[in-house]
């Protein structure tokens, strides 16, 4: 079974806007586009989101609401449109949080409240947050350390030294994550880091390297955290992962051996798990002693949810 056909959306994914790359570039059309009536902002302060108070909506303000923010933050960003209406994301570097009586709502993490959020929010909370965190860390120019000053809508940052003249794009950090089966068919390769929620396993992922391909990582990753060696390495799916600025690629492989003698000590538990062992793993954020699995918006649980249904 491929992830490519399932139906299973994955959170954060299909960002429901128009993002208009031709508009950008034209400051002129950036700023009309802040006095549209339909414009609306969301704002990230610390890295956290604005939600209502019961957590079930995220907080969107106009322009004019915005305005008081403004001041003591970065430029808006232009994320795009939906339908006719413009949407902005807002970086605000204040280091106490916005007191703001126009807000009339409350700061917090996106990745807790997603379980109450609909795709479309989450998936455009994620872009905004992903284009605001960038902002954050390249405020100067890596190469001449001179300040930077955003340009094309907030899609590129170029240094104010004319003699460097340096610009950054928007990135994000390429990972691998992949579920490994036995060469059985019946078990697949799950581990646990200590800093991870009491209990939680997961699949193996890491971060590619330069001069490596995906699929070389993959091998390396498992080889490096378990000795696993892999063979067939199939792309699965990606999903966006803005804590603070990656992009998950998920893969599926075959262990030619079975054996655990990792490289580094990544991973504080190395297991085998059948499909039927993995129908007494709880739920993240349930009361119950034992081991879980990842929550069900990530793509680590996609994974294994797949190969479990696999016949």
């Amino acid at each position: 079974m491929s992830i490519t056909n399932s139906s299973w959306r994955l959170t954060y994914t299909g960002v429901a806007l128009d993002r208009a790359a031709a508009v950008r570039p034209v400051q002129a059309d950036v700023e009309a586009l802040h006095d549209h009536a339909l414009a609306r902002v969301l704002p990230v302060w610390n890295g956290n989101h604005l939600f209502e108070h019961d957590g079930v909506e995220a907080k969107a303000l106009t322009v004019a609401d915005a305005i008081s923010l403004r001041a003591a933050s970065g430029d808006l960003i232009f994320l795009g449109l939906s339908g006719d209406a413009p949407w902005f994301a807002l970086a605000i570097h204040t280091e106490e949080e916005p007191a703001d009586v126009q807000l009339s709502g409350v700061f917090e993490p996106l990745h807790p409240r997603v379980g109450r959020l609909d795709a479309d929010q989450a998936a455009m909370l994620a872009y905004a947050r992903g284009m605001v965190l960038w902002h954050a860390n390249h405020l100067h120019c890596g190469r001449c350390g001179a300040p930077t000053e955003s340009q094309d809508g907030g899609h590129i940052r170029t240094c104010t030294d004319e003699a460097c003249g340096y610009r950054a794009f928007p990135r994000t950090d390429a990972a691998v994550i992949t579920l490994v089966e036995h060469p059985d068919g019946e078990h697949c390769l799950l581990g646990r880091q200590s800093r991870w929620p009491d209990g939680m396993y997961s699949v193996v992922a890491g971060f590619v390297e330069p001069g490596e391909s995906l699929e070389e990582c993959v091998a390396r990753e498992v080889k490096e955290e378990t000795g696993i060696i892999v063979t067939d390495v199939r792309y699965q799916a990606s999903q966006p992962w803005p804590f603070p600025s990656s992009l998950m690629l998920g893969f599926t492989a075959k262990a030619s051996t079975t054996g655990f003698k990792p490289d580094d000590d990544e991973l504080d538990d190395i297991r085998w798990v059948s499909r039927e062992a993995l129908d007494s793993y709880s739920e993240m954020g349930d009361d119950k002693p034992g081991p879980k699995l990842p929550n069900r918006h990530s793509i680590a649980r996609m994974l294994i949810d797949n190969w479990r249904a696999e016949l």
